[in-house]
């Protein structure tokens, strides 16, 4: 049975790994907030623990080191177990399709480069379809809930709009991209390619909704529409893989849609001071 062999064995040891990983970041993240936030003049008693916990996370570098931690829990994880997990991440199940280049010296393997480019093709197209139907249907469904929210006063402060940013559209896109293709990974060798896909995306929703931020966010008409964007994406993301199975074409789709999402409704501009314990590693 596949859900017993050694390999389907390490995979899901590897993402339970990952999960667990992410449990325990979230709600610690949510647990130290309040003292994070707290401002160097609090007129409170606090435990050296506490005050620790405050400095550290309202450090110069302490955004730099976020990102640092989150590049290698998106992508670290992935990797180690692509590279050093013995067999529990297959390439083609993540998506990693190769790009066979012409070869004049090697004329047997112009068939297999026809086939090869032959599949980028069909590729293409369905990520064109796909991002263009799902970019329509999600950039009407932001107009209207900004619409919505503006006629409640809701959502939408006064002052300076923050901008989208392509590089972080791109570096938002490869960290979830490649999560969401390693959470596919262990059920298709166990479900296969159709089913386990989807079991994937239950599991990363399962990991969000164990968000404690993610569940507040729900909460507030402001910040719950980007929440459900990024839920959009995923299933997305998850059709898209069903018909190519190509991860390079799936994080061109995500960030073409992240960009215009965030270009249509875009957010208040918050404090650069943020603690990054306030950020939880979201789904």
């Amino acid at each position: 049975m596949r859900l017993l062999n050694t390999a389907a064995q390490e995979a899901w040891l590897w993402l339970a790994g990952s999960f667990l990983v992410a449990l325990l970041w979230v709600n610690l993240s949510w647990l130290f907030a309040p003292w994070a936030e707290e401002s160097d003049t609090a007129e409170r008693s606090e435990s050296l623990p506490e005050r620790i916990i405050r400095r550290v996370a309202g450090g110069r570098l302490s955004p730099f080191v976020f990102q640092v931690f989150r590049l290698l829990y998106y992508v670290g994880i992935p990797a180690a177990a692509l590279f050093w997990g013995r067999d529990a991440v297959v390439a083609r199940f993540l998506g990693l399709q190769p790009l066979l280049l012409p070869d004049a010296a090697v004329t047997a393997a112009s068939t297999d480069v026809s086939a090869n480019w032959l599949g980028w093709l069909h590729d293409l197209g369905w990520a064109a379809g796909i991002a263009v139907a799902s970019l329509g249907l999600l950039a009407l469904a932001s107009l209207t809930h900004r619409r919505a929210l503006s006629h409640i006063g809701t959502g939408r402060e006064q002052g300076r709009v923050r901008r989208p940013s392509a590089v972080i559209a791109a570096r938002e896109a490869l960290y979830h991209e490649t999560h969401w293709a390693f959470y596919r990974s262990a059920p298709i060798v166990a479900f296969g390619t159709y089913w386990g896909p989807w079991v994937g995306l239950l599991l990363v929703g399962i990991q969000a909704f164990a968000n404690p931020r993610w569940r507040e966010s729900l909460r507030n008409p402001g910040e719950a529409w980007h929440v459900l964007q990024r839920a959009a994406i995923a299933v997305v993301s998850t059709v898209l893989f069903l018909q190519a199975q190509n991860l390079w074409l799936a994080f061109v789709v995500h960030s073409v849609l992240w960009w215009t999402m965030r270009a249509i409704y875009s957010a208040p501009e918050r404090p650069s001071t943020v603690s990054p314990t306030a950020v939880s590693i979201p789904e």
